[in-house]
């Protein structure tokens, strides 16, 4: 079985030949259309680069469909209750939120594996961290110089009430923060010193997609160009940016939120494997929240809690019944 795959929906685990095809319009039917992945994007978001170029190194077809930057997100929440952060990638009725989910279902499908050997699972380690504390501090890199203006009242107004942002005490700890993202740039430039493509060797997997997503980051922000280019100036780490782009990002194919309603009312969700850890019990109603945010709980009847992540059943509309499923790092879970 691939990495990650463990503890996911049995549909997922056991495809073989790819079930994708060119999207043919607007109107989705049949299994097959509903089973290709549905992206729920913007341009500008960085996790959302990292699973783009997933699914570019998966080679996969798959459905854009364009949300936000803010809320209200409806074609998202209206499938995964509270969850308001970007990306979500839905796959029929299974609904992954957070990257921590999104790339072991990912991974699941045809194509390359995103835990290759040598590291495999440690791939995982390498991503939690870069699309952890790294990431805040690539925060600091990208956005310290930008002005309210740059970024707009009703960005800055969103951040605030949902992650508490305090743009005075970022542009203080900017350079402090920036300082923190070249220490990443330089152990990714010591880690390839030895001539190798990517971190663990020959294959990209998770850990460079994690990397790559936060340089990528910095370097599409104007006015973090200094950042970027000293990121891009240490041995080794220009030349690995750019084998990550050739990466591409698949086959895409823009996608409405009516044509995601009809993929998840296509294919009913994949039975769950997994277990529920104690204190928890399975059914009980839940209420699942991201550490960190102010945003409501997705609520939903417990399917599984454990190290490979949680799983949550919800009712949407006319009987409709999707599984929304997070990593069990950075969820909160709580009696609904």
């Amino acid at each position: 079985m691939l990495a990650g795959a463990s503890c996911l929906p049995l549909r997922l685990a056991a495809l073989g030949t790819s079930p994708f095809r060119e999207w043919g319009g607007s109107a989705l039917s049949g299994i097959i259309a509903a089973m290709t992945p549905i992206l729920y994007h913007y341009p500008a978001s960085p996790f959302a680069e990292l699973v783009r170029a997933a699914l570019g190194l998966k080679r996969l077809a798959w459905g854009s469909l364009i949300v936000s930057n803010i809320l209200p997100k409806p074609d998202q929440t209206r499938l995964t209750g509270g969850y308001g952060r970007t990306p979500v990638v839905q796959l029929g009725a299974d609904i992954y939120c957070d990257t921590g989910a999104i790339l072991p279902a990912l991974d699941a499908l045809p194509g390359p594996s995103l835990y290759p050997a040598p590291l495999g699972p440690l791939h995982r380690l390498v991503a939690s961290w870069a699309n952890g504390p790294q990431f805040f501090a690539h925060v600091g890199a990208a956005m310290g110089g930008m002005t309210p203006e740059m970024m707009g009242e009703g960005f800055i107004k969103d951040r605030q009430a949902r992650f508490g942002m305090d743009l005075a005490a970022l542009g203080k700890a900017a350079p402090h923060l920036a300082g923190k993202a070249m220490v990443a740039a330089h152990w990714l430039s010591l880690s390839l010193a030895d001539g190798r493509a990517f971190i663990g060797g020959d294959a990209p997997g998770a850990g460079d997609l994690a990397l790559y997503s936060n340089i990528w980051f910095v370097n599409a922000v104007p006015t973090a160009a200094a950042n970027a280019q000293a990121m891009l100036a240490m041995p080794g780490v220009a030349d690995w940016v750019a084998r990550m782009a050739a990466l591409g990002h698949g086959d895409r194919q823009e996608v409405s939120g009516d044509d995601a309603l009809a993929a998840a009312r296509a294919a009913p969700p994949a039975p769950i494997t997994g277990k529920v850890d104690a204190p928890y019990q399975p059914g009980m109603l839940v209420g699942v929240t991201q550490e960190g945010t102010k945003d409501a709980p997705s609520i939903g009847r417990l399917l599984r809690c454990c190290p490979d992540g949680i799983s949550i059943a919800r009712e949407v509309e006319d009987g409709l019944t999707v599984h929304v499923h997070f990593p069990r790092l950075g969820q909160l879970v709580l009696p609904a």
